[in-house]
């Protein structure tokens, strides 16, 4: 499956062509992986219950009433 007619340069073995699965792990499933690792590792601390606003040792002050 080629996307683009493109040429290669004389010299330079041909490429193998990709087939249809690897088009589309490439294009499709290798970036959502990718954004699915950020993503857990960005909301981590708040899945583990480790967040900011609560960290102990914190000099806020809270008024008791």
């Amino acid at each position: 499956m080629n996307l683009l007619p493109l040429e290669v340069p004389p010299g330079w073995p041909q490429p193998e062509p990709l087939s249809d699965f690897h088009l589309l792990m490439l294009t499709a499933v290798g970036p959502l992986a990718f954004a699915a690792v950020v993503t857990l590792l960005v909301f981590a601390p708040k899945l583990v219950g480790r967040s900011k606003d609560a960290a102990p040792g914190s000099t806020e002050v809270v008024a008791a009433d």
